[in-house]
């Protein structure tokens, strides 16, 4: 008897523990790849970057002010410390996870 209950709930936990996997019920991403191109103007120290010629599909843009600083945004201004040439990157990233990164040298004076 009981070796007959515990088959019983062997088969029930088999039939029913699990369901199929149906690709029909998910939603992929469709992304174009990002690009674009560093825009900035400076006056003195004073630095606004913004992002420029901008393809494709858009979700995130990162900064490296190339000074130990880091900013995110399509657009925003930066003052630097001090006078000098710094390598400014830019990263760009969609939902699909794919990403662009360019880098240019902005200088700087007092």
């Amino acid at each position: 008897m009981i070796k007959v209950f515990i088959a019983l709930v062997l088969i029930s936990l088999c039939c029913s523990a699990c369901e199929p996997f149906d690709l029909d019920q998910k939603n992929f991403p469709i992304c174009e790849k990002p690009e674009g191109s560093i825009g900035f103007s400076a006056t003195k120290l004073e630095v606004t970057f913004y992002l420029e010629n901008q393809k494709g599909d858009i979700g995130a843009v990162g900064w490296d002010l190339g000074d130990g600083r880091n900013r995110s945004g399509t657009q925003f201004t930066a003052v630097y410390a001090k006078a000098g040439t710094y390598n400014v990157t830019m990263v760009l990233a969609n939902q699909c996870d794919d990403k662009f990164t360019i880098s240019r040298q902005v200088s700087v004076t007092n």
